[in-house]
């Protein structure tokens, strides 16, 4: 299934579509985090935040088809937050 597929779906109150999109991107941004915060358990904390921060914010995702990129300023925001 496709990202914008799993999208569609979650948005629809499907919860395992969701889960399925978070295990398909939780690697990504945890090497994003990683590259930021230089601490492997931080790290993992903010690629868990960034996870809820897109599941509570999907509504406002205008293209479906573009959930990777809009997921990595989800966790580039997460981080810097976190470094401030």
């Amino acid at each position: 299934m496709t990202d914008a597929e799993l999208v569609s779906r979650s948005i629809a109150g499907d919860r395992d579509a969701f889960g399925a999109l978070a295990e398909r991107h939780r690697s990504m941004a945890r090497r994003i985090a990683t590259t930021m915060v230089r601490d492997a358990e931080t790290a993992r904390e903010m690629a868990s935040e960034a996870i809820l921060q897109a599941y509570l914010s999907l509504d406002r995702l205008r293209d479906p088809e573009k959930f990777q990129s809009w997921f990595h300023g989800i966790v580039l925001n997460v981080c810097r937050a976190h470094l401030r």
